[in-house]
């Protein structure tokens, strides 16, 4: 049997834990599970289509991504792969562990971007875990480019539908097919899939214990309003910066103040503290590779600012110094505004107004934004959350992950009480999920950590927390190469960072975590 693996995407992970709810099939197969016997279940507004068997040690590649994303898992345990459409057009999966292996909890992958596909790094690692495991491509397939502009559910359920939908199911199929009680639920995701983990702490309290995610954007509709005029920006105004350019305009910043914690390593650990000085790269002259054109140092202050509306209203804080902007395509930003807003696929966005658009697609897409700060239906239930985001990501902005952390705990009475039921891990030097010069594998969304430990893993950080009280404090997240660890760092929780101690900056024993006025 194969099966296709979505890529392991910046912008696509996310995994939750969930806690029981009734059940309402018509099946009883806890005494002895049969995976086929769940083609003739009966669940409201469930169509399964396929339960196929898996046996351990399978070997997978994944093919609809092609080539350059091609990688092979072979998960370490059987299990029960379930496939099918909630309602309909939520498509879903559910691997179900033999029940000897089963640890009696539930792990949910949300997925980010456009959606549109399941995400295939997270279900596995359930399984590996012993985990019941799903995902849902909440409503749409990521092919067809124009899936705003189809059935009216599409949009409530990218919004917020799906992950509540695949939630209730699951736990129903799940509660079936094992004699024993579900103990625990768990969401984990990254970008938009770290939203839809927020949204259902925000909306649906019930459905998860513990949320983990990453990137998770909570002013999405500012955000994507930012993508979409930062798009047209660059191309109204073609070749004005090269990658190398903004590169340049990057190092510039973070050389303000790399050395702030205590050892020049080429990341600032907290770019909070760096100047963006931009007119000191202006030219002396002539343009060369080492400076820019007064036209250049305009252009590139625009995208560092807070993005104003046609009123001149500040709508977000801006990038942080260091940030390098992204020169990427965004395709659901045009979508929205395109699709979603106008009812066209022929969009070209030059009637796109800040001023107009944004409260707009507010209307539209209410539930777009994932913002809300009063989670105390949540923390009532005992529930726990942990973020984490790159201090250098180009797409959500870490002042909003930053800001929204900051409201919660102020919604709560202060940081003392967030901290029973929050975390918050701002990792130097990572862009948009993983990747860039900073450590960037500890166990977030979409693979485990170096160790199954509470620190280099988030996801047991997280199980430890809700399962033992252990609260989480810092971690150790390890910077990769060729699947070797070739340097750790140490993560503090915000608004803690790390300083340098001495001995080998590319090990986190080198390191201690301080406050930001100096103070341990």
């Amino acid at each position: 049997m194969k099966i296709p693996f979505a890529p392991k995407s910046r912008f696509s992970l996310a995994v939750v834990v969930l806690a029981s709810v009734p059940l309402s099939s018509t099946m009883a197969l806890a005494q002895n599970p049969s995976c086929a016997a769940l083609l003739k279940a009966n669940y409201a507004d469930v169509t399964i289509t396929a339960a196929d068997e898996v046996a351990a040690g399978k070997l997978w590649a994944d093919e609809p991504a092609g080539p350059a994303f091609q990688r092979r898992i072979s998960p370490k345990h059987a299990f029960c792969r379930i496939q099918g459409v909630i309602e309909r057009e939520i498509g879903f999966e559910l691997w179900l562990p033999t029940a000897q292996e089963w640890n009696g909890k539930f792990l949910a992958g949300g997925v980010g971007g456009d959606a549109g596909t399941y995400n295939y790094a997270d279900l596995p690692r359930g399984i590996d875990r012993g985990y019941a495991a799903a995902t849902t491509d909440t409503g749409h397939k990521a092919a067809d480019g124009n899936w705003m502009l189809g059935d009216a559910m599409r949009l409530p359920n990218f919004e917020y539908r799906a992950h509540h939908q695949l939630a209730v199911k699951s736990k129903q199929i799940i509660a079936d097919y094992y004699s024993g009680k579900l103990q625990h639920a768990y969401f984990v995701g990254c970008s938009g899939g770290g939203r839809q983990g927020l949204k259902e702490m925000q909306k649906f309290p019930e459905d998860y214990d513990g949320i983990l995610v990453g990137a998770a954007g909570p002013k999405t509709p500012e955000m994507t309003t930012r993508r979409m005029w930062e798009l047209l920006l660059r191309d109204n105004n073609p070749g004005v910066m090269s990658p190398q350019d903004w590169t340049l305009v990057q190092q510039n910043a973070i050389q303000s103040c790399d050395a702030i914690d205590g050892v020049k390593d080429g990341i600032a650990e907290n770019p909070r503290q760096c100047s963006l000085n931009i007119d000191a790269l202006a030219c002396k002259s002539d343009k060369t590779a080492q400076c820019l054109t007064t036209r250049q140092i305009a252009f590139a202050r625009r995208f560092y600012e807070p993005m104003l509306d046609e009123n001149g209203k500040a709508i977000d804080s801006g990038l942080l110094p260091g940030v390098l902007v992204d020169s990427g395509r965004s395709r659901l930003a045009p979508a929205t505004f395109g699709q979603a807003l106008r009812k066209t696929a022929e969009w070209d966005g030059k009637d796109f107004s800040v001023k107009n658009d944004l409260p707009a697609i507010r209307r539209v897409m209410p539930d777009l934004a994932a913002d809300q700060m009063d989670i105390s239906a949540f923390v009532k239930r005992g529930g726990k959350f942990i973020q984490y985001s790159g201090w250098m990501d180009p797409a959500v902005p870490a002042n909003m992950v930053v800001e929204y952390h900051d409201a919660v705990a102020e919604a709560a009475g202060g940081r003392g009480k967030a901290a029973e039921f929050a975390r918050l891990y701002m990792i130097p030097g990572m862009y948009h999920c993983a990747g860039g010069p900073g450590a960037d594998r500890f166990g977030g969304a979409g693979g485990d950590g170096t160790s199954l430990d509470a620190q280099h893993d988030l996801l047991t950080a997280l199980e430890q927390w809700i399962e033992h009280g252990k609260a989480p404090g810092s971690i150790i997240a390890a910077k990769m190469a060729q699947d070797k660890v070739v340097r750790t760092h140490l993560v503090c929780p915000y608004p803690q960072s790390a300083h340098f101690l001495g001995g080998d900056p590319d090990v986190a024993s080198s390191y201690e975590c301080r406050n930001s006025d100096g103070g341990k």
